[in-house]
């Protein structure tokens, strides 16, 4: 029987991921909800769960999806947002009673108590869940070793996650299928770059793991080394009050003030213009599962400079094709090679747009999303 209520739960309230509430109703997960809202125009309920630091469950429908928020219920005061410590009586309980016909839950491959107690009440009412893992960090001892095995399949995005996974003998002999985060490429399309400046531009969250301050050497850098105006814009929200503090001196230091913005969160459809207008995103971070922000940068013609060995870019990115893979090292010296040929500025910009439309566009994420549903309908008939 083909399952006809759907639910992708994100276990985790906007705080705990260092997001903000808004962020969670207009930007997060936004793949996930518009493969969702094609299910729901053929005829699927379908919701999006997360958890809130408020008193009483709430419910938003944003653009057609409806995202409910249900109030965390441990820890109680101290910790309450704390990462993978978090559980809600109130999604728990109307979990239970009305249980939808598929759960999708969409946690870090730590898993948390949570999910697995959660898991353990799906499989006793008969229901399947999916286990769809993000980041490049596996628990593998004998609770999270329940959950992924008795899960219907687990979903990740991208095949390097996938060969890495079947690497480890808890996942070797699982059902572990790839749902690419496609992107809209109808709406994020490329339009003509300044001629008279370089903007550079980084979108994620002001963390210590993205080494954001190899975007301000690599400012510096290029104002050092030639001689065109150079910007630099950091769109996201601050999540480490302390490292943000020590990026405002290290700009003081060294003396690109001027040159620097901090814009702050900015809704998807709104990050838009500023792909648009970048010659060059930049992501250095060490990790990265796979990187919404590369996609939707690619999609606008903007080539992006990421760490080779990080995760997510090795698979989207080739070096030298459609963007940049280098080392910490040679970061710096490999945006100004980039800025400084404008042959292969055009061409990277070219294949970066080439190869949203060929490998990473919504209808990828949909198809995806569809066949997982059809399997389960296929293994429960």
């Amino acid at each position: 029987m083909k399952p006809k209520k759907i639910s992708i739960l994100h276990p985790f309230s906007a705080k705990a991921v260092g997001l903000s509430e808004q962020d969670l109703f207009y930007s997060h997960s936004k793949p996930h909800e518009k493969a969702l809202l094609k299910l729901q125009g053929e005829g699927y309920e379908v919701t999006m769960d997360y958890f809130t630091g408020s008193v009483f469950p709430f419910s938003k429908k944003i653009n057609g999806m409806t995202k409910r928020f249900w109030p965390i219920s441990k820890p109680v005061l101290k910790k309450r947002h704390a990462w993978r410590k978090q559980h809600s009586f109130f999604h728990y309980w109307n979990a239970f009673f009305n249980t939808p016909d598929l759960t999708i839950i969409n946690m870090s491959g730590h898993g948390s108590a949570y999910c697995f107690k959660l898991a353990d009440m799906l499989v006793k009412k008969q229901k399947p869940y999916v286990t769809m893992l993000g980041g490049i960090h596996i628990s593998d001892d004998l609770t999270a070793k329940k959950y992924y095995q008795k899960a219907h399949h687990l979903i990740v995005h991208t095949e390097i996650q996938k060969r890495a996974l079947l690497q480890n003998s808890v996942f070797k002999d699982l059902n572990i299928r790839v749902m690419p985060l496609g992107i809209d490429t109808a709406v994020f399309i490329p339009k003509e770059k300044p001629s008279s400046t370089i903007e550079l531009l980084f979108v994620g969250r002001i963390s210590r793991l993205k080494q954001i301050e190899l975007c301000l050497n690599a400012l510096h850098y290029l104002l050092e080394k030639q001689d065109k105006p150079v910007n630099l814009t950091i769109v996201g929200p601050i999540s480490d009050e302390t490292y943000f503090s020590e990026l405002k001196q290290l700009a003081i230091k060294l003396q690109i003030v001027e040159h620097l913005k901090f814009i702050g969160s900015v809704e998807q459809v709104k990050l838009i213009p500023y792909y648009q207008k970048a010659n060059l995103l930049l992501l250095p971070s060490t990790h990265e599962s796979f990187g919404m922000v590369m996609v939707e940068a690619m999609a606008c013609g903007t080539p992006v400079a990421a760490i080779k060995g990080s995760g997510g870019p090795d698979e989207i990115v080739e070096n030298g094709v459609n963007g940049i893979l280098t080392t910490k090292d040679t970061y710096a010296a490999k945006v100004l090679d980039f800025v400084q040929s404008e042959a292969l500025a055009f061409r990277l910009s070219e294949n970066a747009r080439l190869v949203v439309e060929q490998k990473w566009s919504l209808s990828q994420t949909e198809n995806a999303l569809s066949n997982s549903i059809n399997m389960i309908s296929k293994s429960e008939n």
